[in-house]
């Protein structure tokens, strides 16, 4: 699907998900000098910003359509083809690992991507995730929302229970009532 909306992808977003670009922007002037992995990077818009601001940019999709994108945008960054859940990178090879709305998909286990998103994560290094959680409650909103997430193969998630659950507290940087990034300091 992502190798073909990847020609729109951008303007797509941008109409139905202008707080995914409010993320990437927070996201971005967290980020201090160094190198940065954009998991998921997509049409590299984070990366894009990020080199602007003087960062060394990786980019890793499993869409080539995405990539070809992204490689247009930030000729200087390194991008790969590659799986979430086996990087192709050494341990410890980054100063930030970045991924916005990476992990929601249904089939995605969060768990193992962020395990590899902490491998590749120098020490000192932080991870930042922006993310939808689970609802606390369901209102009607919340479930027209997630009827219409699943449509592209998406699902909240419980992510505070997941981190905790594998020994991390991040700090939450709340945008929105939907939308989070959760930073978390290796």
């Amino acid at each position: 699907m992502y190798n073909r909306i990847s020609p729109y992808y951008d303007r797509l977003m941008k109409w139905f998900f202008p707080i995914g670009e409010i993320g990437r922007e927070r996201i971005v002037e967290k980020l201090s000098a160094g190198a940065v992995l954009d998991v998921a990077c997509g049409t590299g818009t984070l990366l894009e910003m990020a080199h602007i601001k003087g960062l060394k940019c990786y980019g890793m999709d499993l869409s080539e359509g995405m990539l070809s994108h992204a490689q247009r945008k930030v000729v200087d960054a390194e991008f790969q083809q590659a799986s979430y859940y086996q990087m192709p990178y050494a341990e410890g090879a980054f100063d930030h690992v970045v991924a916005t709305n990476a992990l929601s998909g249904k089939l995605i286990d969060a768990r193992e991507v962020l395990r590899e998103m902490v491998r590749v994560c120098k020490t000192g290094g932080r991870i930042l995730i922006a993310e939808w959680p689970k609802a606390s409650k369901e209102s009607f909103m919340e479930r027209l929302l997630v009827w219409f997430a699943r449509l592209s193969e998406d699902a909240p998630k419980e992510y505070l229970g997941i981190f905790r659950d594998m020994g991390y507290e991040p700090e939450i940087d709340i945008l929105s009532e939907r939308f989070y990034i959760y930073t978390i300091r290796k």
